[in-house]
């Protein structure tokens, strides 16, 4: 058809299409644009002399310790369940570890110190803690009376009146 023109359009992102009226379509290879190499696990696709290119691999990282991650070129990102030890950030629990995508604690931290003279327990955000208590104890001195805690640690408040009443002993 005489003063139709013609459709230069390779359907190439990363040709820059021309007509020229002595010879027709042209193709010239491009650089710079945007492109879409088809791998979902590639990023920054982008034309390189006429040829779609990446810049480097998709970052399927989400930060879950609970999750593994990886990446299929089709589908994208996959975040998988697992089952890994983890910190849920607790000092009163033990044996963290995965569940369901959370990190959960396995059990309670023993803060037994061993000590009568101490109340033990676990505060969230703290940890251990062991208060001075003012029971009854034994300081293990068989000369002292009044055996009691104090500042956590057990002392007699009197010594043992040892005297017979004997001179001569």
């Amino acid at each position: 058809l005489a003063g139709a023109s013609l459709a230069c359009d390779d359907g190439d992102p990363c040709t820059v299409d021309l007509c020229d009226a002595a010879v027709g379509c042209q193709f010239v290879p491009g650089d710079g644009g945007p492109c879409d190499d088809g791998n979902a696990c590639t990023a920054g696709d982008h034309c390189v002399t006429g040829a779609c290119h990446f810049e480097g691999p998709t970052d399927c990282g989400d930060s879950n310790p609970c999750t593994t991650d990886s990446c299929a070129p089709a589908t994208g990102c996959i975040y998988t369940l697992n089952a890994a030890p983890c910190d849920d950030g607790d000092p009163c629990t033990t044996g963290d570890a995965c569940a369901l995508g959370a990190c959960a604690g396995g059990g309670q931290v023993d803060c037994d110190d061993d000590n009568p003279c101490t109340d033990d327990a676990c505060v969230s955000g703290d940890g251990c803690q062991h208060t001075g208590n003012a029971i009854a104890c034994d300081d293990g001195n068989a000369c002292t009376v009044g055996d009691q805690c104090a500042a956590g640690a057990c002392a007699g408040t009197g010594l043992l009146d040892c005297d017979d009443g004997d001179v001569c002993t």
